[in-house]
């Protein structure tokens, strides 16, 4: 018979919910009143409830001792049901934009991208972008061998992938400062915000679940299978570029 570690009552979940819902409206606000003030609020918000809520697991799992073995395999299972759903919510984002991109269409000029948008050259930002990630899985990937090995060195190679994923997010932001398109010009133009956009959101979490480690690595033992599940993430993350730079820049 094995023991589960049972957490208490958590008010995160609430606000979460909460959050998530107003990040919604503020984004239709931003989309109709260009409101950029209320979506960066709810974002940064949104971000700061994650933040609190996995330290607050965290803590509880690690340092009270309830991260047991039956927990560890629940917390593993869960997490590659987790990746599983991510993996078919971007599936959606790859079937709508092969979908118009062979429907040729007296709309789209005939043509995809369609008339008038002027895509980015993929031997630019988003090639950098593409090296910046691969470099950054190939950095959790040695840190999680040196936890491994008890070697504190890990914690290098961890600061090192958050600082990539952070410098991603900067060229991705930057890129679309310079495009010459917006999410409403064409199908084209709202699955490319809506895939890398989605993919961002990702990126910052992985990072805010990569930094609570960071932090709590001096407070505690941080066990393996934790980091494990987080690097499983990040990989994820990788692999959707991936496919999202092959589709976005490099066919067009």
């Amino acid at each position: 018979m094995f023991l589960q570690f049972n957490p208490k009552n958590s008010f995160w979940p609430v606000l979460l919910s909460i959050m998530m819902f107003y990040c919604f409206l503020s984004f239709i606000n931003f989309m109709i009143l260009k409101n950029f003030f209320n979506l960066c609020t709810s974002i940064i918000s949104l971000m700061l409830i994650i933040f609190m809520w996995f330290k607050n697991l965290t803590t509880e799992s690690i340092l009270l001792g309830g991260m047991n073995l039956f927990m560890q395999m629940n917390l593993k299972t869960g997490m590659i049901f987790f990746i599983i759903s991510e993996i078919m919510f971007f599936f959606c984002f790859f079937w709508s934009y092969f979908h118009f991109m062979f429907l040729y269409s007296p709309e789209f000029g005939n043509c995809w991208p369609p008339v008038n948008i002027n895509s980015l050259n993929y031997l630019s930002v988003p090639l950098l972008n593409t090296m910046l990630l691969l470099s950054s899985g190939l950095s959790i990937t040695l840190s999680h061998t040196l936890l491994m090995m008890n070697n504190k060195n890990f914690k290098v190679y961890l600061l090192l992938t958050i600082m990539l994923g952070l410098i991603f997010m900067s060229f991705q932001f930057f890129e679309y400062y310079i495009l010459e398109f917006n999410w409403s010009m064409s199908s084209y133009s709202s699955i490319f915000f809506m895939g890398t956009g989605f993919h961002g959101f990702h990126v910052t979490l992985g990072s805010i679940m990569l930094l609570i480690i960071y932090i709590l690595q001096n407070k505690m033992n941080l066990l393996s299978s934790s980091y494990e599940m987080v690097a499983w993430y990040w990989h994820f993350v990788d692999m959707i570029w991936i496919i999202l730079f092959t589709e976005f820049y490099w066919w067009v």
